[in-house]
């Protein structure tokens, strides 16, 4: 909750700071939320707006319990930012995403069993879905230099900081699987999963790229 109301806090100190557009600017880069595409307008010195496109799409294999995951992290957000400058390089910068992030994943027996509350079960030709959806709008917080220029130029920027919101998880297996298990063991495993992924309270945030101001 408090990062939202600092976040709320950020964008409305940079909407009140002047009514008056003052430079615009179109930007793009890479970082962990993927490639991103947008436009900014410095409203005063110390001021600024941000609104760009974020995407990712990141494949990544890994083994859990008796399983091998195939599994996918998939962002498209929309970014709203508002910035306040400390002089001409550092600044702060509250804000939202606002769109779908997840993570999504088929696990299948590496060894012929998979482990489900602490317990292996035979599982050829079974498998194992997993889904982690993160909320549809997150609060961020972060610093970091850029979409301060007055003048007309190529210029960088760097982000760092951090979107708040813990995933929920969905765990499915295969009919033969769940019937083996039994739907309490399932949903103990899920549970387990949850209390893990409860602890990601933030996604860390970097990103790097080039900017132009017109």
């Amino acid at each position: 909750m408090r990062s939202i109301q600092l976040s709320m806090a950020f964008a409305a100190c940079a909407l009140v700071a002047s009514p008056t557009v003052r430079a615009g600017e179109v930007y793009g880069g890479l970082g962990t939320t993927g490639f991103e595409l947008g436009y900014a307008a410095k409203l005063a010195p110390h001021a600024g707006l941000r609104v760009d496109g974020e995407f990712l799409n990141l494949k990544r294999t890994f083994d859990e319990n008796g399983a091998t995951y195939d599994t996918k992290l998939k962002f498209s957000v929309l970014g709203l930012y508002g910035d306040l400058f400390l002089g001409q390089v550092f600044r702060f910068t509250g804000g939202f995403v606002v769109g779908s992030r997840k993570v999504s994943g088929t696990g299948v027996a590496s060894g012929g069993t998979i482990t489900i509350n602490g317990t292996d079960y035979p599982a050829a030709g079974e498998s194992v879905q997993v889904e982690a959806k993160f909320p549809s709008v997150s609060p961020y917080l972060g610093l970091g230099f850029g979409h301060s220029q007055s003048s007309e130029g190529l210029g960088m920027y760097f982000d760092l900081g951090a979107v708040f919101g813990r995933p929920k998880l969905k765990l499915t297996p295969s009919a033969g699987l769940l019937a083996a298990a039994g739907q309490d063991n399932v949903d103990a495993e899920q549970a387990r999963l949850q209390d893990k992924m409860n602890k990601l309270r933030a996604y860390p945030v970097i990103k790097l790229g080039l900017n132009y101001s017109f």
